[in-house]
């Protein structure tokens, strides 16, 4: 099993290797480590300039991405009250089907399990991930402004008929 996995990693690494000394911006693909099929992989795509902790506008609330081994990200949302530290979502990023994956669980939502959202939508700055048979949100999305910070926003059905946006702005702390 080990074997497997390390030889997963490093076709997926050789690949994406590859695709950055590619000058062009042509897509190349790779197996993706969580369902045999292959994803697209991009040396302009958002993912690597996730990882890092994210401090919202707001200054109390955050996002911290990881890179795993086998090319998936990892995030968890968490809020600072006083000295405590509630954690409020947990979410990964991962190939599937020849799409990526956005697997949620926010705590206290749809009885604690995870809620997919697939990408429609990516680039060097931002992606989109949709599942419309989900309440609320429907959309995620994630953009990566000019200046370096972070714009994030959620898209759903609102009671009127039409749709809500809310938003979350974070800048780079670390």
């Amino acid at each position: 099993m080990r074997l497997l996995k390390l030889q997963s990693t490093i076709l997926l690494l050789y690949v994406l290797v590859i695709a950055a000394c590619n000058n062009n911006n042509e897509t190349a693909t790779a197996t993706s480590p969580h369902a045999n099929e292959e994803v697209p992989v991009s040396k302009d795509v958002i993912f690597d300039r996730l990882i890092g902790t994210w401090q919202n506008t707001d200054g109390k609330s955050f996002e911290s991405w990881y890179k795993n081994e086998d090319g998936s990200l990892r995030a968890a949302a968490y809020k600072l009250k006083g000295t405590d530290t509630i954690w409020t979502e947990r979410a990964s990023i991962y190939p599937e089907n020849g799409k990526w994956v956005f697997e949620n669980t926010v705590s206290g939502q749809n009885e604690g399990k995870a809620v997919k959202f697939i990408s429609t939508q990516m680039n060097a700055n931002s992606v989109q991930f949709t599942n419309p048979a989900h309440d609320f949100p429907t959309d995620i999305n994630y953009t990566l402004t000019s200046d370096g910070s972070l714009h994030a926003f959620i898209i759903g059905p609102n009671k009127k008929g039409g749709k809500d946006t809310i938003p979350f702005d974070f800048r780079k702390i670390r």
